[in-house]
């Protein structure tokens, strides 16, 4: 019979074999019920984010998730930085954002693992919904007479002194020649600048309002991001004073008399106001409606029509303008209802010999000027009144 010894004992070092790897698994793997995948990532989020944007109103707030926050910081786009403090895995901004600012902020946090790691995101500060927005006159390329103060107009109000100053601190004058001035804030919507005495002829005044940054205190008022901006130039010197009491108007150039016109200005009942007033519009033709004085156009003293070149100085109704029907005492008596009545010839002169921002001085007055009368706003207080500023209306 033939010997099977070889075939047996090789099944059998293969039972063997078998045998001693029951159990055992590739390498690199775990056994059953021990394994253990990695840990997840760290993760950085904002709290109230949509998306990448972040309410400006609210301190900017981030918190870690899957690890542990070791130290955070943050910078805006500008180069100022954010400081903050943190608490558990959350960090916090000291205060609410610049709006539209861009932040990033990075974060030293531990994995699960206990390795540490470098996190940083950025986000963007929501847009204000009340925005500062200056509109600048003169416009930009005027030419402007002599009394011609720099005047801006806001959108929004402002208020208190602390803001009046910060709105201030962004604003900028430069004249060629240089010359020292002053605002004075007109009301909440309104502030004007000028110097102490009339802008020489010539000069060259440029104006900038940049509010990029700027916050009113105590509202949700932010400033522009667009710089407003304005150059304009003193034309003639051109300067009229006009006497109640000899019922003439006297226009100077540069100094020297160049015309007496006679006039009349307003009588007892409507007496036209003193003080210096500007030039604040030219117009060929104007209508005039007594209602829109309080006087009833249907009462004796009513009147509506239309007259030729007129010179508004003043937003009570106040005008340098031709009219026929007082041409024979001009000169003489004070009949208007408190204009500057001249003769058509006179007039025609005038316009053609006057600029936006003229002064036109009314001496003689037995009422003062209304300071809070644009036509009269500017030079009717002394230089120590007008640098105090008006700060806290």
């Amino acid at each position: 019979m033939p010997r099977r010894f070889p075939l047996l004992l090789t099944a059998l070092s293969l039972s063997l074999v078998a045998a001693c790897n029951h159990g055992a698994t590739s390498a690199g793997s775990a056994l059953p019920g021990s394994s253990k995948g990695p840990s997840p990532a760290p993760v950085l989020t904002a709290v109230r984010a949509t998306g990448r944007t972040v309410p400006w109103s609210s301190p900017l707030t981030v918190t870690v998730t899957n690890g542990t926050l070791d130290s955070a910081s943050a910078s805006a786009a500008d180069g100022s930085t954010l400081a903050g403090t943190t608490s558990g895995d959350t960090w916090t901004s000291a205060t609410t954002l610049v709006p539209t600012q861009t932040y990033t902020v990075v974060a030293q946090v531990r994995d699960d693992d206990g390795k540490t790691k470098t996190l940083a995101e950025t986000y963007v500060a929501s847009a204000a919904t009340q925005v500062l927005h200056a509109v600048l006159a003169p416009g930009n390329g005027s030419v402007v007479g002599v009394a011609q103060p720099v005047v801006l107009h806001f959108d929004q109000p402002v208020k208190g002194r602390a803001n009046r100053l910060a709105v201030e601190q962004r604003l900028t004058v430069t004249t060629t020649p240089a010359v020292e001035g002053a605002w004075r804030w007109y009301n909440s919507y309104e502030v004007h600048y000028h110097a102490q005495k009339y802008w020489a002829s010539g000069t060259r005044i440029s104006v900038a309002a940049d509010f990029t940054g700027l916050h009113l205190a105590g509202t949700q008022v932010w400033g522009a991001t667009k710089p407003a901006t304005s150059t304009f130039r003193i034309g003639i010197d051109y300067e009229s004073v006009v006497d109640i009491t000899a019922h003439t108007m006297k226009v100077f150039q540069a100094g020297k008399l160049i015309r007496t016109i006679k006039v009349s200005t307003g009588r007892d009942k409507y007496p036209t106001k003193g003080g210096v007033h500007i030039v604040l519009t030219r117009e060929k033709v104007h209508t005039y409606n007594s209602a829109t004085v309080g006087i009833p156009t249907d009462s004796p003293d009513g009147y509506y029509e239309k007259l030729p070149w007129s010179m508004r100085i003043s937003n009570g109704g106040a005008f340098v303008h031709a009219n026929p029907a007082t041409v024979g005492v001009q000169g003489r008596r004070n009949v208007s209802h408190g204009c500057v009545n001249t003769s058509v010839t006179d007039a025609e002169w005038f316009y053609y010999h006057s600029q936006l921002g003229d002064p036109v001085d009314i001496i003689h007055a037995v009422v003062q000027p209304v300071r809070w009368d644009a036509g009269m706003a500017d030079w009717n207080y002394t230089w120590a009144e007008w640098q105090a500023g008006n700060l806290d209306g």
